[in-house]
């Protein structure tokens, strides 16, 4: 009885640490999430600001190309 007890108390010290160890990785997959989806609109903004200056440009040589 007490060699089963020290088993059990053993599987759950292991089972405690690995809970801890998967509660810190996750809260670094969450931490590595979150900046990724910051780097991604950041991206993403100046995506659109390349696009919006393009579009000019193509539009302000349209127009120089079009006789007055």
């Amino acid at each position: 009885m007490d060699e089963l007890i020290r088993q059990l108390e053993k599987r759950i010290k292991a089972l405690l640490e690995q809970h801890k160890n998967l509660q810190q990785s996750n809260t670094h997959l969450n931490q590595g999430k979150f900046m990724l989806s910051r780097e991604k609109d950041r991206l993403m903004e100046k995506q659109q600001q390349a696009i919006t200056q393009i579009e000019t440009l193509i539009t302000r040589l349209k127009s120089i190309e079009q006789p007055s």
